[in-house]
């Protein structure tokens, strides 16, 4: 940052703070590239051993849930880096470059004090499990301490990651005032880590003032009195509004947590942090004696389950797809076939997008690789601006519809349903949208038929040539999606080998250098990481909802209510609706399920049926104004051809089908639950 929020003293050049810096984020780096790449290889090994030497191990399974730990703790330090904590920018991005920076300082700090209070009780708890002598149920028995303890070194280095950001932010360049601070929270450090290792006399209320005094103590030394009463300012309203509601109705007490939740996401705290402070603030003033140490034990059992090792090699082999520059061959397919019909670019990238969301289970890359090949050729072509990029958005939402799709199984593995049948449950809800977004382009073409230039058709050879590129890519996802239906492999499984396919595919192509595939496995480890620390964050905050009873008190208010089955839905619609406008879809899908899972039981829904209609309402949200993320990555490949608020105003027709769709799904749950039952009674 290059505006300090104190003015800047003589002192040693900022650059060795770089190197502090450079040692913290470039070792979380390879530390989860690593986990990555052993994700990938330890899951082939086991397909490739039980299918071909019918040699199936007993370690990969409870290893490669270890991993994903690993890589979502080990890499948070790395999302900090890269600035891939996600959170809520709409008010951030109206503000001036000196009011976002001071609202990313207090983040920062704001982050720093739950990072220290976690990696506290994640030590005190490793070593807990130390003691009893705790190992896994599985096969291998392995000591729990060895692969919990990666909890207390990802906070660790959450904890330097977050102090070095903190310190940048401030701007400061004096010598004494940087060791003074460093010498400050290495004592601290020191001071916590004998509690929790050696049980210094240090109790859970005095750790947290020492916490908190330590993180107001480095803000005054790098930053300045001003911004440190700021920052206690800022944290002061959450912290008197729970202790005002300490003896309060549960119903008070939800309004709270809601109130802070907003508060503190609106200005700019990383979601997964505002969550965890929640169940922080939430244990310490509503919970009958202050246990902090469930915080660690929460973040643990958030991740320690088989099915969220999916993630990582879902989004690998959708990284590693957009690496192939497949959507070229699947858009100039489609465009072949469909090339005779007015609006024969339109209908082609709404096949494309469908082609390429069942290979990649990623929205933002379904709309980024479309919207870079199919969004100059409409507007070349004569396409108005809001008919191409509106489809494009669109088209891009499919990519967690149409399995894989990576919010199906966060869902899953939330909601107890099988990733398995919601994978099959999303085929038919899939198709149904793309014809949905067929017929809106063909109202839109006439109504204005100048909107698409006339057709322009392509003979038979050309058709036949244009599918040969894309002939590989559907085999890939024939193999992937088969293995999943007919139950050859687990959803991990089919990732991993999907993976390892599409990086074939990609050497094959020569679209692949080391440096990109580098580049995939970094990324890979990025979204895993920030995805389940959102997932841990909610666990913290579900636990102080669950405990006091907040879900079945809700259900028992919905209830009194009366309301129809239809009443319900528009509310859930709603909400979605406007969280959709500034959360991002994955975050909505974490935070909202400790309270929809008793709803969606109490009303008799269908898990399954349910999870294919929240998927659809976290689409929408994809393309809704002022956060729609498909929106902002079209503005950005469009590179000033066209403007953010035609994308959006294109879009808008579409949310209208996607909005109609779930009416559909409500009339005729069939549509959903067709599928996956008759191939369950096969």
């Amino acid at each position: 940052m290059d505006i300090p929020l104190s003015p800047a003293e003589p002192a040693i050049p900022y650059p060795a703070d770089g190197r502090a810096a450079t040692l913290v984020h470039q070792g979380s780096r390879c530390l989860v590239v690593a986990l990555a790449m052993v994700l990938l290889l330890i899951i082939n090994y086991e397909v490739f051993a039980r299918y071909l030497f019918n040699a199936p191990t007993v370690w990969v399974m409870e290893y490669s849930t270890y991993l994903v730990a690993a890589m979502t703790f080990l890499g948070a330090a790395f999302a900090v880096a890269r600035d891939g904590h996600i959170r809520v920018t709409l008010l951030l991005d109206a503000l001036p470059a000196r009011g976002r920076l001071r609202l990313d300082y207090l983040s920062a700090a704001t982050a720093l004090f739950i990072a220290l209070v976690l990696a506290w009780k994640s030590l005190e708890f490793v070593h807990g499990e130390y003691d009893a002598g705790t190992r896994d149920f599985g096969l291998m028995a392995t000591p729990m301490w060895v692969p919990q303890s990666v909890v207390a070194l990802g906070y660790g280095f959450l904890v330097l990651a977050l102090a070095l950001q903190m310190h940048h932010l401030a701007g400061t360049r004096s010598v004494t005032r940087t060791t003074t601070g460093g010498l400050w929270l290495a004592l601290t450090l020191t001071v916590l880590a004998g509690q929790a290792l050696d049980g210094w006399p240090l109790n859970t209320m005095a750790g947290l003032g020492l916490i908190a005094l330590t993180v107001l103590a480095l803000s005054a030394l790098w930053a300045g009195l001003g911004p440190t009463l700021t920052l206690a300012a800022f944290v002061l309203p959450p912290v008197l509004l729970y202790a005002a509601t300490t003896e309060a109705t549960p119903a008070w007490q939800a309004l709270a947590l809601v109130g802070t939740m907003l508060y503190l996401l609106f200005a700019g705290v990383r979601v997964a942090f505002a969550l965890a402070w929640l169940g922080l603030l939430g244990v310490v003033f509503w919970l009958p004696s202050p246990t902090v140490r469930v915080l660690a034990e929460r973040a643990w059992s958030a991740v320690h389950t088989f099915e969220l090792s999916a993630i990582p090699m879902f989004v690998l082999m959708g990284a590693l797809l957009v690496k192939s520059e497949a959507s070229d061959d699947m858009f100039g397919a489609m465009r072949a076939l469909l090339g005779r019909v007015r609006g024969g670019l339109a209908f082609a990238s709404i096949g494309a997008a469908g082609i390429f969301a069942a290979v990649s289970g990623s929205s933002l890359a379904t709309a980024a690789t479309l919207g870079r090949v199919a969004g100059p050729q409409m507007l070349d072509q004569g396409y108005s601006a809001r008919l191409a990029y509106g489809v494009l958005a669109a088209g891009g939402t499919l990519g967690i519809m149409i399995p894989p799709s990576i919010a199906m199984i966060v869902y899953g593995s939330l909601a107890g349903v099988p990733v398995t049948q919601l994978f099959i449950a999303g085929i038919v809800p899939g198709i149904v949208l793309m014809l949905l977004f067929a017929l809106v382009v063909l109202g839109w073409l006439l109504f204005d038929p100048k909107a698409a230039p006339p057709a322009h058709a392509f003979t038979w050879r050309e058709k036949l040539h244009s599918f040969r590129g894309v002939a590989p890519f559907i085999a890939l996802m024939a193999c992937v999606l088969g293995a999943l239906y007919l139950g050859i492999a687990t959803p991990t499984e089919a990732g991993a080998v999907g993976a390892l396919a599409a990086l074939l595919l990609c050497r094959w192509r020569g679209t692949l250098t080391l440096r990109q595939f580098i580049d995939t496995l970094e990324e890979t480890a990025l979204v895993t990481s920030f995805l389940l620390l959102i997932a841990v964050g909610a666990s913290q905050m579900g636990y102080v909802m669950d405990y006091l009873s907040m879900p079945a008190q809700m259900v028992t208010y919905i209830r009194e209510l009366n309301l129809s089955g239809v009443e319900l839905l528009l509310c859930i619609v709603l909400a979605y609706l406007v969280l959709g406008m500034f959360i991002e879809p994955i975050s909505m899908v974490l935070m909202t399920m400790p309270v929809m899972l008793p709803l969606i039981q109490a009303v008799g829904w269908d898990p399954l049926w349910f999870g294919i209609v929240l998927v659809l309402l976290v689409e929408v949200g994809l393309i809704t104004p002022p956060v729609g993320m498909i929106l902002f990555v079209l503005e950005g490949v469009a590179r000033g051809r066209t403007r953010l608020q035609d994308i959006s105003l294109g879009a808008l027709p579409f949310v209208v089908a996607m909005l109609a769709a779930a009416a559909l799904f409500y009339a005729f749950p069939g549509l959903v639950t067709w599928l996956p039952n008759a191939m369950a009674s096969r």
